[in-house]
């Protein structure tokens, strides 16, 4: 089962090597398999307040109900990922709050946190990441979840019951469709 509304669904660890963490990940936590795909920048983020390029390499896996991102940065953009690989290296770097996003947001300005890093997808959903560091040692994501976006999570959670553990760790995201 995925994670219930209302608990943490998802786990961020930044990387400079996606191979390397894919291993790690599915060898050492018997997580994944992968789903790797790149993203260019898209119109509208903001890092910091400023409008951003930031391209990334994301890889998703399950470890049983717990959604793990693999995050790495693919140029040299300011950016809140930039700052935790500079600040300390490859590691955690934020978890996904499963609530409503204006409910998330709420929550979080009202504990004094700030807006982070911020855009759309290409269906419209936002996405924010809050700078919860001195809270928990990196970020919140909040992020509109609708059934369109839900449903790549559903196919690699159903890979993820379905896998030997062994057999292609690290697959195409766009296999899915």
């Amino acid at each position: 089962m995925i994670q219930p509304e209302g608990s943490i669904l998802e786990l961020c660890h930044v990387t400079n090597d996606m191979d390397r963490a894919v291993d790690h990940w599915t060898n050492v936590f018997g997580a994944g398999p992968f789903y790797v795909f790149d993203v260019p920048a898209m119109a509208g983020q903001t890092n910091r307040g400023q409008p951003s390029i930031i391209d990334l390499r994301i890889g998703f896996g399950f470890s049983g109900g717990l959604l793990i991102e693999l995050l790495q940065q693919m140029n040299d953009a300011p950016s809140v990922f930039r700052e935790i690989l500079d600040e300390r290296g490859a590691g955690y770097h934020h978890v996904l709050l499963r609530v409503p996003f204006d409910q998330g947001r709420t929550r979080l300005e009202s504990q004094g946190y700030a807006i982070a890093f911020s855009g759309s997808l290409p269906g419209g959903e936002r996405f924010a990441l809050f700078d919860t560091r001195d809270g928990n040692g990196g970020f919140v994501e909040l992020m509109d979840l609708t059934p369109a976006s839900f449903r790549p999570m559903e196919l690699i959670h159903k890979a993820h019951m379905e896998w030997d553990g062994k057999t292609e760790p690290k697959r195409d995201f766009m296999s899915l469709f």
